[in-house]
């Protein structure tokens, strides 16, 4: 009675007691795990790829909610066609700060190209020549970015309005200048375009103070400027492109100027990085730029005495990752033509060596014919078998997930240093010799219901038409298999 309750009883979706018989053929278990891997790794690449882009990931945590003014368009009515420039700090400080939507309004400037030789440092494990990665920002740039502090503090508004040689660096990179000595023992650097030299570290009023007067690490010069090292913060990894530098400063200090020689305008040289409140949009954002450009264009045409036209080209995050498509509004429709190129990708990826994989679940089917011709014989439903054979092949794909989420993290490791690699997801001026690898780049709830779902969908691909097949043939026919 026991054994026919066995056989009868209806199963649970994920084969009930049964699936431990899974592994009795190892073979075949070991085949379609593995085949499973692969597509899954294979669709995983795209995926931790998306992940990498566009999710809130040390020290970019507010992705969510960032904004990008990416530029001023405005019309010159010498030029056919518009005209874009950058944001002047005027624009930061009475544009952007000011609006009801927006918690911090940062602007900044890159420059990847400060040269310097590593030859006169003992031991460098840098190249010969390499170039300082450098932001200059003001301080509300680590409101917008939770930089992890190991020492000191982040320069303030008085040191940035007052243009001081002040700067946060990383630890990655001070180390790289003396790796066997601690940050208050390297002493005084000089960084320049014709050479990089020590000095002795007797230089108290170059040396940077942390909150209680401590001092926190030496000074750096830069193209003979000598800035104060007031912060050290943990690296970020070079995909974190929008926040990613080594070396961070007030740009005010900087020689070059920020601003357009009238000081009532916003055209400048600055990128604008702003956040928006919790339960805002973009949209909320527009409607609120909206009247105060209008209000701009009225006050400049009456100086200018010609009309003067003026648009604020700003995205999210994602349209700054995955902009395949123009879009003025980034509606919901948008985003789902801008996803359609890495979707149908990864469904590529599932769909071919998902054939593979159907045609062995066929085979195994018409091995078990006489099986489910017996538990048919005595009353088992077919819809049940459906149900036990669609879980016990879940279960298979779900193992093969796993196992192709792995590969696909490995396949990362391998191939971070390689230049097509870094060309596809870096930015040019980031390009490095050595990536590094955020455990929340890979582990994150989004990318597990990804995998989730890259297994369901490929289970049913694999099982549900060559099992259904097979159940559906008469019980006799089916019983006859065994001879």
């Amino acid at each position: 009675m026991n054994l026919l309750s066995k056989v009868t009883s209806k199963p649970s979706p994920l084969g009930g007691s049964r699936w431990g018989a899974l592994f009795d053929d190892k073979l075949f278990s070991a085949i379609y795990i593995a085949g499973t891997a692969v597509a899954i790794a294979s669709a995983m690449v795209v995926a931790i790829m998306l992940n990498i882009k566009m999710a809130n990931i040390y020290p970019e945590t507010h992705r969510d909610r960032t904004l990008y003014v990416s530029a001023l368009q405005y019309k010159d009515n010498e030029v056919d066609g518009p005209m874009y420039t950058g944001c002047s700090t005027l624009a930061v400080d009475e544009l952007f700060s000011k609006l009801e939507c927006v918690e911090v309004a940062t602007g900044l400037f890159r420059n990847n190209y400060e040269f310097f030789r590593m030859d006169s440092v003992p031991s460098a494990p840098l190249p010969l020549e390499s170039n300082l990665r450098a932001l200059y920002c003001d301080p509300r740039f680590f409101q917008l970015y939770d930089f992890q502090f190991l020492e000191g503090r982040p320069f303030n508004e008085q040191e940035f309005r007052n243009g001081e040689p002040v700067c946060v660096v990383t630890d990655k990179f001070l180390n790289s200048l003396a790796p066997n000595h601690s940050p208050k023992e390297r002493g005084v650097y000089t960084i320049e375009n014709n050479g990089l030299s020590t000095e002795s570290s007797n230089h108290a009023p170059l040396l940077g103070r942390g909150d209680g007067g401590e001092a926190v690490g030496a000074a750096i010069y830069i193209n003979s400027i000598p800035y104060r090292i007031i912060g050290i913060v943990k690296s970020a990894s070079p995909m974190m492109d929008a926040s990613y530098a080594e070396f961070y400063a007030p740009y005010l200090g900087k020689e070059v100027s920020h601003t357009e020689a009238k000081p009532t305008s916003y055209k400048g040289n600055l990128s604008v990085r702003l956040l928006l409140k919790n339960g805002y949009t973009r949209n909320d954002f527009m409607k609120e730029v909206e009247p105060l450009c209008r209000r701009y264009e009225a006050a400049q045409s009456s100086a200018e005495g010609e009309p003067v036209h003026f648009t604020v080209d700003v995205k999210s995050q994602f349209f700054v990752c995955f902009g395949y498509f123009h879009s003025d509004d980034e509606s919901t429709t948008d985003k789902a033509k801008n996803l359609m190129p890495p979707a149908i990708l990864m469904l590529i990826f599932l769909l071919l060596p998902a054939l593979n994989l159907s045609g062995l679940i066929s085979n195994r089917m018409e091995a078990r014919r006489a099986e489910m011709g017996i538990r048919k014989a005595f009353g088992a439903k077919r819809r049940w078998l459906l149900r036990e054979v669609i879980g016990e092949n879940l279960v298979l794909t779900c193992c093969g997930g796993l196992v192709g989420w792995v590969l696909s993290w490995l396949f990362y490791l391998a191939v971070r240093h390689t230049a097509m690699f870094q060309a596809l997801i870096l930015r040019e001026g980031n390009l490095t010799g050595d990536i590094t690898l955020d455990f929340n780049m890979f582990v994150t709830p989004t990318l597990f219901l990804i995998v989730f779902l890259c297994c369901v969908v490929l289970n049913l691909m694999v099982a549900l038409i060559p099992s259904w097949t097979s159940l559906r043939k008469p019980i006799v026919e089916s019983l006859n298999q065994k001879k």
